[in-house]
């Protein structure tokens, strides 16, 4: 049969049969439009979840250290030997190790503070560079964080951790107060929230922050042994901490360089990810499952309807193929109308949702483009049972209307 008369045989028998035709869509537009809606929503739900991990468990940074944790260390000139990584050679990772987004120095040291009369020994002070407080995900109770000048010109100031705040300032306001570090008085500009015991085991709120040229002025640090560096994907972690390492026990052979990344929060970070999509991709292929289903059950119902039509067609010389080859196009056009009209409705869908339960929803190309290739592949599949059913029927029983056992 030529293509210009099976097309308009199609055609023709769809807008015969529009109510079967109708009917026939609606699977399909159902099954695209919930395609549509669920990889919408879902991925702006996952996207909301991992961001609210990757805020909670700092997934995206890892930590590099010339000493093992809990053996003291912060680049000072009396650590006891420890190497210290050069200034240089910190500023220069990011181009040496593409993917990462910022490598932030650590200056820590332990060391007594007071305030009046007031003082408590072995508190963690760390001086703070630019961008500190967003990859380290600080939140402040209080007053607020160094500003960018603050921390260019060195200001004596201080953003201190809550422990400290009750104890010095028990029963007052602490902001505008003043507390020293070696001889130095600092201003208390902020309270950090309370975050509790820190993985190595000490009070995280026992800590005071400083901008790093009143480090560098208090402890005149040779070198720094703590890194933090924070990368652009957190699914490359692994793999640009393991980069990291390399890079630094090539420029100090001999030494060993340790890392620690926030591996459990990572995989959990991982695990969400694969459940989430797997779960999505199941609800989809439901959805256009069920819509196949109806298409493929509706044609064989219509071609019940049309036994005579094709028993005439055969007996004037239409071959099986004919038969079957505009059953198939029927379907696929069916699904291709289907699958656009589907499409729209899922955005609209989508949109409603969203607006009505507050849900995030984040359309990409993905979206319509799977929908209508679904559309179009569940068509196709379906329609060959139906197809060769209908090229199959004998010419003389189909004449008489009865259907082949």
């Amino acid at each position: 049969m030529k293509k210009s008369l099976l097309f308009r045989s199609t055609f023709k028998h769809l807008s015969a049969n529009s109510l079967t035709t109708l009917f026939m869509c609606v699977g399909i537009m159902i099954g695209v439009a919930v395609l549509v809606a669920v990889i919408a929503l879902g991925r702006g739900t996952e996207a909301r979840i991992l961001d609210r991990i990757d805020r909670f468990g700092e997934t995206d940074s890892f930590t590099i250290r010339t000493v093992p944790w809990g053996l003291g260390g912060g680049g000072l000139r009396d650590d006891h030997g420890e190497l210290l990584l050069g200034f240089d050679h910190i500023d220069a990772l990011p181009d040496h190790i593409p993917g990462i987004a910022t490598v932030l120095p650590t200056f820590n040291a332990r060391n007594p503070v007071s305030a009046g009369q007031e003082k408590l020994e072995d508190i963690a002070v760390q001086g703070v560079a630019l961008n500190y407080q967003e990859v380290r995900n600080l939140n402040i109770y209080s007053g607020s964080f160094f500003s960018e000048t603050d921390i260019q010109s060195g200001s004596h100031s201080a953003v201190i951790g809550p422990a400290l705040a009750n104890h010095f300032f028990p029963r007052e306001n602490p902001l505008g107060k003043f507390i020293q570090v070696e001889d130095m008085q600092l201003e208390v500009i902020g309270v950090l929230d309370t975050r509790g015991i820190s993985n190595s085991g000490r009070n995280a709120d026992q800590i005071v922050l400083v901008p790093h040229g009143v480090f560098v002025e208090l402890f005149q640090p040779l070198g720094l042994s703590t890194v933090t560096v924070r990368v652009e994907n957190p699914a490359n972690l692994e793999k640009l901490a393991a980069e990291t390492q390399n890079y630094f026990e090539e420029i100090y052979p001999g030494h060993q360089i340790f890392v620690r990344y926030p591996m459990a929060t990572a995989r959990a970070r991982d695990e969400i990810a694969n459940t989430l999509s797997f779960y999505l991709k199941i609800i989809a292929g439901t959805s256009l499952l069920i819509g196949g289903t109806v298409m493929m059950n509706l044609t064989n119902l219509s071609i019940s309807g049309r036994i005579r039509e094709i028993g005439l067609r055969k007996a004037l010389g239409a071959r099986n193929k004919d038969i079957s080859g505009q059953v198939l196009a029927e379907t696929a056009l069916i699904s291709i109308i289907a699958g656009v009209v589907g499409i729209l409705l899922g955005y609209l869908l989508t949109n409603e949702l969203a607006d009505r339960l507050e849900l995030r929803s984040i359309f990409s190309w993905h979206a319509p483009v799977f929908g209508l290739f679904f559309a179009l592949l569940i068509g196709l599949v379906f329609g060959v049972r139906p197809a060769k059913r209908a090229a199959k029927l004998d010419p003389v029983l189909a004449l008489r209307g009865s259907q082949q056992k």
